[in-house]
């Protein structure tokens, strides 16, 4: 037991290096992880392949975190189908830092992976809408909707990164995403009240 404690934090270690590095806006490389988590330079290679590996978990653990975050944040956000919405304005906002999106713009295949992991956060709210007798109009037609279309909104996000890296506002950037995909297939009038509650939610609760 104490040693896979120490593993998972060795591991643990090399991941908050190398997402500092980024930040940072530094090059991140095997010499620079380890010497930032002050680990020999082979102990990089008992825990990942090469860069690619450790960049992957690294987008995974830094989504997973945001994952958890929203899950807590968003748990009174009503009806659940705003909460997706709403996820999307967030996901933007929460890596436009510039070196890190710049850094996710350099992997766009990485990151789109992740977003297929983090999905099962998503499908628990849809499964909720389509249960949820306040939304009549949702059905299992707009669920499968949006199921066919992420993965072409995952493929938008890179767009996106880019867009707030020249200089544009969250909420601009949002809007354009939100009215070139409509999730859910909504009516026009719904899906634009979506996207006007999402952008109230955001301006309201998020903290730069």
């Amino acid at each position: 037991m104490v040693n896979i404690k120490k593993t998972e934090k060795t591991k643990a270690k090399l991941l908050k290096a190398v997402r500092f590095i980024i930040t940072k806006g530094d090059k991140a490389s095997v010499t620079s992880i380890t010497k930032r988590a002050k680990l020999a330079y082979g102990t990089f290679y008992r825990y990942f392949k090469d860069l690619d590996e450790i960049y992957l978990e690294a987008i995974e653990a830094s989504l997973n975190d945001l994952s958890v975050k929203l899950t807590q944040d968003l748990v009174n956000v009503n009806p659940a189908p705003l909460r997706v919405y709403v996820t999307w304005y967030l996901v933007i906002d929460a890596f436009k830092d510039k070196h890190t999106a710049a850094w996710l713009l350099d992997h766009p295949g990485i990151i789109n992976k992740a977003f297929f992991d983090a999905a099962p956060m998503t499908e628990v709210w849809i499964q909720e809408a389509i249960k949820d007798s306040k939304l009549p109009s949702f059905t299992k037609k707009n669920a499968d909707h949006y199921l066919k279309v992420r993965a072409y909104i995952f493929w938008m996000y890179p767009e996106c990164l880019s867009q707030v890296l020249e200089g544009k506002k969250t909420v601009d950037v949002f809007t354009e995403l939100m009215n070139a995909c409509n999730v859910f297939n909504f009516p026009h009038s719904i899906h634009q009240s979506y996207i006007r509650k999402s952008i109230e939610y955001c301006e309201k609760y998020l903290i730069d």
